[in-house]
């Protein structure tokens, strides 16, 4: 993939801030937002709502290669989750249940669906500057980014973010059920063999635990445009 100054890329587990911030960093730079975790919440609902194992890759590939997924990343407000559409049918509220945040794990582990999404992933990206979140954006799906983002939190403070998401998007959950859904989400993201979380090469770590909002979107700002400046 040849370079592009104006890809963004940030990643990390969840509760780091990634979401909000991306969507600002996009919104305030004109650039497109794409969230590719979305993308393997959709790849999970497939599965779910066709009883498919959650293992059996080649029948969830199958199935989703035949469906039509639309993906309107509106950036206004990012208190919104991106809108996803299957077949015309909008799934964004149906992708954040717990259903599928249960499961998402074990079908994002799965090889070929993210050799699928990546490929995906990288034709939105080279259609225009674009900022990227997810867990692997900056390892792999963009690796020659201008500027590659990896955030991190402590568990209390991803927890506590967590909850508040959840709450304003009327999604009830106890903090003991959101902390263990976390450390297992950490767990089987980090462990698993086909594209982990990691620091991508080049990336920069930033711990947003004693950080406001607009201190790490500055932060980020600051460093795409001494990237970008001629």
């Amino acid at each position: 993939m040849n370079k592009n100054k104006n890809i963004i890329t940030i990643d990390g587990p969840a509760g780091s801030g990634k979401s909000t911030i991306a969507k600002i960093i996009a919104r305030d730079l004109g650039l497109k937002y794409i969230n590719t975790g979305a993308m393997y919440r959709a790849m999970t609902l497939i599965a779910l709502d066709n009883n498919i194992d959650l293992e059996d890759e080649d029948s969830i590939l199958a199935l989703a290669k035949k469906i039509k997924l639309e993906i309107d990343s509106d950036v206004s407000d990012e208190n919104n989750y991106t809108k996803l559409r299957l077949n015309g049918v909008d799934i964004t509220d149906e992708i954040r249940t717990r259903r599928v945040g249960a499961a998402v794990s074990i079908v994002s582990r799965l090889s070929g669906i993210r050799k699928y999404l990546v490929t995906i992933q990288r034709k939105l990206a080279g259609e225009g500057d674009a900022v990227l979140e997810g867990r692997d954006t900056g390892s792999i799906v963009c690796p020659d980014a201008v500027l590659k983002i990896f955030l991190t939190a402590s568990m209390a403070e991803r927890v506590k973010r967590r909850k508040q998401q959840l709450d304003i998007n009327n999604q009830n959950m106890d903090i003991a059920s959101i902390e263990e859904e976390i450390r297992n989400r950490d767990h089987i993201d980090s462990s698993r063999e086909d594209s982990p979380l990691v620091l991508p090469e080049n990336g920069i770590e930033i711990d947003t635990s004693d950080m406001t909002i607009l201190e790490v979107i500055n932060k980020i700002k600051q460093l795409y445009y001494d990237r970008t400046k001629t």
